[in-house]
């Protein structure tokens, strides 16, 4: 359950009188491996909610909340996902005005930013109301094993002890392959596909629907090509039968006449 979260006047959208940082100078990902984890993992996420309009699936944005003490806090998770609310762009993620916390937070973790996931964000997920929060890491330094998951349960986390761990939330099994974090769709057994996987893959079906096409139409061109010559060898057989007949007749009238 959501802690008690007082409300105060809060800036609501871009005309509010007052302004909420989008950022804090900091770089997005702490090394290529994590950044192109982080796009990979959103990519595949937004791909896989895409058709429904009520999962909002985004990272590294702001997360503005009131702590115990009413003063306003800000966290940005690497990757979250919210179920029940809009889908629509964002600038940042204002629990006040949006009145729903993130069902899922995934952080990619790094020596720089260990204590911070395991401690200090763990707390604030947890008062928060984030049912599951999964910690990566991609090159396997900080943490064993490198893919861990929390599940909320009376107000703290507790470890997920299963060998691949399955995200109720998501509706997903997370796996680590040789340090990148997969997604399965246990309904399927399949790996979630990237936007750019999948158009490959759609483009890839299509090409292979008009390859199949093509052979259709090939092949159904062969046979009525072929039939049209066996009808023409047919008529050709007829006619050369029908001349022999003639000129059998033929003959047989001149010897008659001879006779």
């Amino acid at each position: 359950m959501s802690p008690a979260i007082q409300h105060t006047p809060y800036p609501i959208d871009s005309h509010s009188d007052e302004y909420l940082p989008e950022s804090d100078g900091k770089p997005m990902a702490e090394t290529d491996a994590h950044l192109n984890e982080m796009l990979s993992l959103l990519d595949a996420l937004k791909e896989h909610f895409r058709n429904d309009p009520q999962v909002y699936v985004t990272g590294n944005i702001f997360l503005y909340y009131f702590d115990e003490e009413g003063d306003r806090q800000s966290i940005s998770p690497d990757i979250f996902m919210v179920r029940g609310i809009e889908k629509k762009p964002r600038r940042i993620y204002n629990l006040e005005v949006e009145g729903k916390t993130p069902d899922v937070v995934i952080e990619l973790t790094s020596i720089s930013t260990k204590t911070e996931d395991l401690y200090t964000k763990r707390l604030i997920y947890a008062k928060l109301g984030v049912r599951e929060y999964f910690l990566f890491d991609p090159f396997g330094e900080t943490i064993r094993p490198a893919l861990q998951g929390f599940r909320l349960e009376n107000g703290d986390y507790s470890p997920m002890t299963e060998t691949r761990l399955h995200s109720d939330a998501l509706g997903l099994d997370l796996t680590n392959e040789g340090g990148r974090l997969r997604l399965y769709d246990p309904k399927t057994g399949e790996r979630l596909r990237t936007h750019e996987e999948s158009e490959a893959g759609r483009r890839k079906a299509e090409a292979e629907r008009r390859k199949a096409e093509e052979k259709a139409e090939s092949e159904l061109a062969a046979r009525r090509a072929e039939a049209a010559m066996r009808q023409a060898a047919e008529a050709k057989v007829s006619a050369i039968e029908a001349e022999n007949f003639r000129l059998r007749e033929d003959l047989e009238n001149y010897k008659k006449k001879k006779s």
